[in-house]
């Protein structure tokens, strides 16, 4: 019988990271192999085998690797085709015994900004097709992803051969863009807020699963580089503005792992990480009423359980 009260590194696990070629995605991968203490099976998926034959070499590099604790999957796929995506996903889930392991761990990493060139009065029906993909590469898949995962490590009682309950735990990454607008991030605002509502009744309807929506703040990845030279003017000083401030993947992945070992974030919480009140804070603030703001301290928490307000928890 798995002893769920066991810490998050301390048990035999399964972690299946999308966008694990580069960026957040790649670190978080590594820094679970340098924390994990038991045997740890990493499934990692992308849509570069280079990228993610680069991500297992690294993993295969660390002082701490042994091929009897850590074993590296590489599974190439694209989540925007939604015709090759239902084999994506068996792919994933193939040959992995729920008996096997003590905790599932699901990171939705991969996303894409979409078309941060056009206004909303730009798009036409030309794009339906474009936008349909979009929507399925960032919120479809990862809704699928989740029923997967759920599914296929069952609570007792929930589903036939479920005698063993196997702790679970999915994180999305997300962005400050799933609460505050901005010009041209049409696609990338709705999808992120759409992510952040589907873990939320995640959190809700499987009480027993651990749910998470981890900001990273502003991080140097050549996502956010790509958009700062293909914008608008005022956006584009914005997203300047955060690069100046950006840390690394592999410091704000190793938060993340801060904040899953301590376990204490509320299921279905949106938390939100910097080590500064950097210019992105005070561009969301400046765009709140007093009335609207509840500031402590302590690491950034975007969970106020009033939804008129956003609550900030500054490190």
């Amino acid at each position: 019988m798995t002893d769920l009260s066991q810490t998050f590194f301390c048990c035999s696990s399964l972690a299946i990271i999308t966008g694990a070629s580069r960026g957040i995605g790649r670190a978080i991968a590594i820094e679970f192999a340098k924390r994990f203490e038991d045997r740890l099976h990493l499934v990692l998926t992308a849509r570069t085998v280079k990228g993610l034959q680069e991500t297992s070499s690294l993993i295969e590099s660390l002082d701490k690797y042994s091929p009897e604790r850590i074993s590296v999957t590489i599974v190439p796929g694209d989540l925007r085709d939604g015709t090759e995506f239902p084999g994506l996903l068996d792919k994933l889930f193939s040959d992995i015994d729920s008996a096997k392991y003590q905790q599932a761990v699901l990171i939705n990493n991969a996303a894409s900004p979409g078309d941060i060139s056009l206004l909303v009065r730009d798009f036409s029906p030309v794009q339906a097709t474009f936008i349909q993909e979009y929507f399925f590469s960032n919120v479809t898949s990862t809704l699928l992803l989740n029923s997967r995962l759920i599914s296929s490590f069952p609570m007792s009682g929930q589903g036939s051969g479920a005698t063993n309950p196997v702790r679970r735990t999915i994180v999305q990454v997300t962005s400050g863009s799933a609460i505050r607008a901005h010009a041209s991030f049409s696609l990338y605002c709705s999808g992120k807020a759409a992510r952040d509502m589907l873990h939320k009744v995640v959190a809700v309807e499987e009480p027993s699963v651990r749910v998470l929506s981890y900001d990273p703040g502003e991080v140097d990845t050549a996502m956010l580089r790509q958009i700062t030279h293909s914008i608008s003017p005022v956006t584009a000083k914005l997203m300047t503005d955060l690069l100046k401030v950006a840390v690394t993947p592999e410091r704000t992945a190793g938060v993340l792992c801060d904040l899953l070992h301590k376990d204490e974030y509320e299921s279905g919480a949106h938390i939100r990480w910097h080590p500064q009140i950097s210019s992105s804070l005070a561009f969301l603030l400046s765009q709140l009423s007093p009335e609207q703001v509840e500031v402590s301290v302590g690491p950034l928490r975007l969970n106020s359980p009033d939804a008129s307000k956003t609550s900030f928890t500054l490190s």
